[in-house]
Order: C-alpha cells, then sequence, then structure tokens
C-alpha cells in the first residue's frame, strides 16, 4: 500500500506519491508539493544561530514528474549570525526543475517602548466563514486530482459580491514516517494563493504559474491557513497575477504573490 505522504525518501533521495499529483497535468507534482518539500528540507540547512524563513523566492522551471527520483541539493550562500541566504535545488539527474532562495533572518525578542504600532488591524481571517462551516472544494468532482487527498481546502465567500478566500490546511504528513516541519506547513501554503479568487477554470486554457514570492513575518500558529486576495489577467500578454495575505487567528503572517503564463490547451 503506497504511504499516505506527499514523498517517501529513497536514500538521498525522494519519491513522490499519487498524493502530489496536480491538476494540469496528471503526470506531474502540484506545487504546494514541491514547496512542501523544499520547506521540509531547508530545516535541514543549519544555521549559526535560531533563524527563521523571511522570504521564499521559487522559480518552477520544469514540471516535476511523479514517480521519479528527487534530489533537493542545498547550498549555503551567505552565512552569518543575523542573516543566512539558502540556496535549494530540486534535481532529477543532473537537470534542475526547481530553483529557490530562502532568506533567513535570527529570532530575537525585541521589546522597546519606541517600537512603532502596526499600520493597520485588519485580520482577514476574521471575515471568513470558519473552517468548520466552510465549504470543501472539489466535492461533487467525479475525478479529483491525487494532491486534494493530501491537502483539507475550503473554501469562505467574503461578504457580498464574487470575492472569496479559502482555508487550506496539510492533511498528511510531507515524508513518509516523519512530522510535519513548522517551514513545510508554512510554504505549501504559498501555492494555493494561485488563481485566488477565479470562479472555476476554463476547458480551454492552462494558467500555470512558474513562480512564487513570499514575505514571511512569522510562522503561522495554527494547522488551517486564511488565504485572502485577488487575482488580474492581461490577455493581450498573456499572463496573470496573483496576490495574497495569509493569516490565522491571531492575524497576518505572510505575504505572497505569483504569475500565471496563460495558453490554449
Amino acid at each position: 500500500m503506497e504511504e499516505r505522504a506527499l514523498f517517501v525518501a529513497d536514500g538521498d533521495a525522494y519519491v513522490g506519491t499519487i498524493l502530489i499529483q496536480g491538476g494540469w497535468n496528471p503526470d506531474e507534482a502540484n506545487g504546494g508539493a514541491v514547496l512542501a518539500l523544499l520547506g521540509h528540507c531547508l530545516e535541514d540547512v543549519p544555521s549559526l544561530v535560531p533563524m527563521f524563513v523571511s522570504r521564499f523566492t521559487v522559480d518552477l522551471q520544469r514540471p516535476v514528474p511523479l514517480g521519479t527520483r528527487l534530489r533537493v541539493v542545498s547550498t549555503i550562500l551567505r552565512e552569518g549570525k543575523k542573516i543566512q541566504v539558502v540556496l535549494l535545488q530540486v534535481l532529477v539527474g543532473d537537470v534542475e526543475h526547481v530553483r529557490a532562495t530562502a532568506l533567513r533572518l535570527r529570532i530575537a525578542e525585541i521589546e522597546s517602548p519606541e517600537l512603532p504600532t502596526d499600520t493597520s488591524d485588519d485580520r482577514p481571517a476574521d471575515a471568513m466563514v470558519p473552517p468548520d462551516r466552510a465549504r470543501t472544494m472539489g466535492e461533487g468532482s467525479p475525478e479529483l486530482p491525487g494532491f486534494l487527498g493530501a491537502i483539507d481546502m475550503r473554501r469562505s465567500d467574503l461578504g457580498d459580491g464574487p470575492a472569496w478566500g479559502c482555508w487550506v490546511r496539510l492533511a498528511v504528513p510531507v515524508v513518509a514516517g516523519e512530522p510535519i516541519r513548522p517551514t513545510s506547513q508554512l510554504t505549501f501554503a504559498f501555492d494555493y494563493a494561485n488563481l485566488i479568487g477565479v470562479d472555476g477554470h476554463p476547458d480551454v486554457l492552462t494558467m500555470i504559474n512558474p513562480d512564487v514570492s513570499a514575505h514571511v513575518l512569522r510562522p503561522p500558529t495554527s494547522e488551517w491557513i486564511a488565504i485572502t486576495g485577488e487575482t488580474r489577467f492581461n490577455p493581450a500578454m498573456g499572463r496573470g497575477l496573483s496576490w495574497a495575505t495569509l493569516s490565522d487567528d491571531d492575524g497576518p503572517f505572510a505575504v505572497v504573490s505569483m504569475s500565471q503564463l496563460l495558453q490554449h490547451r
């Protein structure tokens, strides 16, 4: 029986299960699964002092295949006690399929009466129907891609009009036999800002995102992550752009943006 996990360790590599299968091509991985693996492997990179990711930038250069050994190679580009920059590469054989750069900042509590207050007290999750009352996305669809068996994604309408957000949580381990690591819990959710607010995908077009860029204030404090944002298209250039805020019960903790490459199937 196949493991109920996104990936299975295979020596110095990983092999994706059916639970990484994406929605655009059944032989290729969903971006969220790849981002979760990158987050998992980032935590294996040592740092001189306690650190957590502050910026995470990913170029999805080639599709990541299912059932193939993937090696994640990490290189520290800049080492320090305040800032660390790490390059992560997903390789199939000797070919680079994904390249990520992670900026990690030291963790240190700063208390000062001179510290300015936040410029907003907006809490996007407060405007959403909570996950236990939100509608599971994909319900009733006869053929669901495998990744929807690995996550729990629930749609929540936001007041009047077409705008909506979603709740997501990772429902299986990233690597079989290992607990979900905090950075994976964060990074997997970045991908689900893609096409936020778009009702339905046209059968004649693909809208694949080739990149992800995120800035992080702190780790999420619960397994459920709220994603709110918007998507715009420019047909004249054949592209789109999504940007979103990630939040939980304690407020926003990350912002993410990504491009879409629009093309006919």
